[in-house]
């Protein structure tokens, strides 16, 4: 029920910056309340739901009790269909909210291609000059359509025709090698631009996320080979998925100038440690009883709702303005704590 109210509240952070992105920009100037506490007040609710869930989960329970709720597989059971649930309802919004804003760039962005590159908040498919001949321009929406059958293409054979021994060879020796080969690619594609409309604090924060995701698909390729597989694997789906979120989501970041973008990574990173608790539940990996609470997926999740819920406050402080130095400094500080979390719960892979 936590998980609930977190997403839910999270949900409603969402919209509150969707409305005020949406706001023109002379609304201020012009006399237009700006309701600061609304948005401090949902902020400090965030804060005080995770220091909740952080001390219900590593210490002994509410009220002094001694609770193992994951002793409990109905717990658990309940547990993963609440957090899928909230996850797919906050998923589906921030696509809306990112949807209604390409739509709005997208009639903004011709208006303003004589401006300063990188003065407006369009995609940068916006500013790049008009072909030539009869070319017709294609739409975001039938370019994710083609790569979303081919998706689902992939899930019909592995449901119809494959075995699990054959699935986990599959997502083994081929998707996961394939993905991170192209991650690669996508890295010295990144690495070889000499000139973008991007800032150098923006583009900071893109080489610390989309480093910090393609070393966790590295994480994802080892945790699959660590646990048994072959005629036991039920997982495939679960790391098909988790495949195509990475590239979407770096896909987001590298090619867009969206502003949300960033705050949809940060969503990402949330649903990673419910994607692999969905995992393990899938696949029967049973945790050691005495496992510490530092090296299991709680001190994950709870830093990315906290890196989530601080994008969302330095979007509201930025403003228009289109800054990114105090997201840079953020953004740093989370992937280092990210990274000192990983060593710490390197004993579990060591077990």
């Amino acid at each position: 029920m936590a998980a609930i109210v977190v997403v839910g509240v999270l949900a409603f952070l969402v919209f509150l910056v969707g409305r005020a992105l949406s706001r023109p920009k002379g609304a201020l100037a012009q006399g237009a309340p700006n309701r600061w506490y609304q948005y401090l007040l949902a902020a400090l609710l965030v804060v005080v739901v995770v220091a909740l869930g952080v001390w219900q989960f590593s210490t002994e329970g509410l009220l002094g009790q001694a609770v193992d709720w994951r002793a409990d597989s109905r717990a658990i059971a309940f547990f993963v269909i609440m957090l899928v649930v909230g996850g797919l309802g906050l998923i589906g919004f921030l696509v809306y909210l990112i949807a209604v804003s390409a739509g709005q760039n997208a009639v903004v962005g011709p208006r303003a291609s004589g401006a300063v590159p990188g003065a407006s908040t369009a995609s940068a498919d916006a500013a790049a000059p008009a072909p030539e001949g009869n070319a017709l321009p294609t739409s975001a929406g039938m370019r994710m359509l083609g790569l979303l059958a081919l998706f689902l293409a992939f899930l019909l054979l592995n449901w119809v025709y494959l075995a699990r021994g054959e699935q986990y060879l599959v997502v083994l020796a081929l998707i996961y090698p394939a993905s991170l080969a192209v991650a690669l690619v996508l890295l010295f594609d990144k690495a070889a631009r000499g000139w973008n409309v991007k800032g150098g604090a923006e583009n900071v924060r893109e080489w610390l996320l989309c480093d910090g995701l393609t070393f966790l698909l590295i994480l994802g390729f080892l945790n699959l080979q660590h646990h048994e597989g072959g005629e036991k694997y039920a997982a495939m789906f679960w790391d098909v998925l988790y495949v195509a979120l990475f590239f979407l989501i770096f896909w987001l970041l590298d090619r867009t100038r969206t502003r949300l973008r960033f705050l949809v990574a940060h969503a990402y990173l949330i649903a990673m440690p419910i994607l692999l608790l969905i995992w393990r539940t899938v696949q029967g990996v049973t945790m050691p009883a005495d496992l510490s609470w530092w090296c299991s997926i709680w001190p994950f999740l709870f830093l990315a709702i906290i890196a989530f819920v601080l994008e969302i406050i330095v979007m509201l402080i930025q403003g228009n303005e289109g800054k990114q130095g105090l997201g840079a400094v953020k953004d740093g500080v989370f992937v280092a704590v990210y990274g000192i979390l990983l060593i710490i719960a390197v004993p579990e892979a060591a077990a």
